[in-house]
C-alpha cells in the first residue's frame, strides 16, 4: 500500500463545500449559455447542441414556459460535467423545486429577501443581480459569493476597480464584449440570445436563423474559448 495522499486545497474545498465546487466550475467554464424562451423542445434541444459545441454551464431561465421541466430533461439527458442552473428568480419560494429539478446555481436579475440562505440550504449557489456599486456592496454584506453584474450594458470596468468579490456580467453580452470582459477580470459571462438564438420563443420549429447562421457564431466562440485556454 502507498503512501497516504493528501487532498490539495482545491479538492478539499470541493469536498467540503458544493457551493465551492459550482463557483470554481463556473469559473473554468467562463459562459454560461441562457436558454430563454416558450418552446420548450427547442429550448431542451438547442441545451443539447450548445453542450455538445463545448459549453459547460447552462441556466434555464423560469419565465420560459416548463422551465423546471426543460431542467430536468437536460439533467438527465447531458453528463454530470455540464452544470445546470436557473435565471429570473424573483421569490425564494421558487428555490425548492429548482434544486429538485437538477439546479446548482440559481442567479437573479434583482435581490431577492432569503435567496442566498434558501439557495445555501438547497446547496446551490446564489448569484443574485446588483445594478450599481451601492447594491453590489449590499449583496457582498448579506453574503453573497458572487454578483451577477445587470445589466452589463451599465457597468464599466473602472467602476469594479477595488472590488473584491467575483462577478458575472449578464444583458447585453455579445461575440465582441464577451473577451474583454473576461479579460478584464469577470468570473464568468451570462450570454442570451447573442449565444443561444433568437428562435427560442417561436411556437413553430423553425431553426432557419440558428442553422444559417447563430450556430456558426456560438461555435466560434467554444473554439476561440477552448483556443485561449490552451494558450493560458
Amino acid at each position: 500500500m502507498g503512501p497516504k495522499r493528501e487532498p490539495n486545497s482545491d479538492n478539499l474545498g470541493e469536498q467540503l463545500s458544493p457551493l465551492f465546487s459550482t463557483k470554481n466550475r463556473l469559473k473554468k467554464a467562463r459562459i454560461i449559455a441562457i436558454l430563454r424562451g416558450q418552446n420548450p423542445t427547442l429550448m431542451f434541444e438547442r441545451g443539447i447542441a450548445l453542450a455538445n459545441m463545448g459549453c459547460s454551464a447552462i441556466e434555464v431561465t423560469l419565465d420560459s414556459k416548463e422551465p423546471l421541466q426543460i431542467l430536468q430533461k437536460l439533467r438527465t439527458a447531458l453528463p454530470d460535467s455540464v452544470l445546470l442552473g436557473v435565471g429570473t428568480v424573483l421569490d425564494r419560494e421558487q428555490i425548492e423545486d429548482c434544486a429538485k429539478a437538477g439546479a446548482t446555481f440559481a442567479l437573479s436579475p434583482v435581490f431577492p429577501d432569503g435567496m442566498i440562505e434558501d439557495c445555501r440550504v438547497n446547496n446551490m449557489l446564489a448569484i443574485p443581480g446588483v445594478s450599481n456599486i451601492s447594491e453590489l456592496k449590499i449583496a457582498q454584506k448579506s453574503g453573497a459569493e458572487i454578483v451577477k453584474l445587470f445589466p452589463s450594458t451599465e457597468w464599466s470596468v473602472k467602476q469594479l476597480d477595488g472590488i473584491d468579490i467575483p462577478w458575472m456580467p449578464v444583458g447585453g453580452v455579445d461575440h465582441d464584449s464577451i473577451w474583454s470582459w473576461l479579460e478584464s477580470g469577470a468570473w464568468c459571462v451570462g450570454m442570451g440570445t447573442n449565444l443561444c438564438g433568437s428562435d427560442l420563443s417561436l411556437e413553430a420549429n423553425d431553426v432557419k436563423h440558428w442553422a444559417e447562421d447563430e450556430a456558426q457564431r456560438a461555435r466560434d466562440i467554444f473554439m476561440e474559448l477552448q483556443r485561449r485556454q490552451m494558450v493560458t
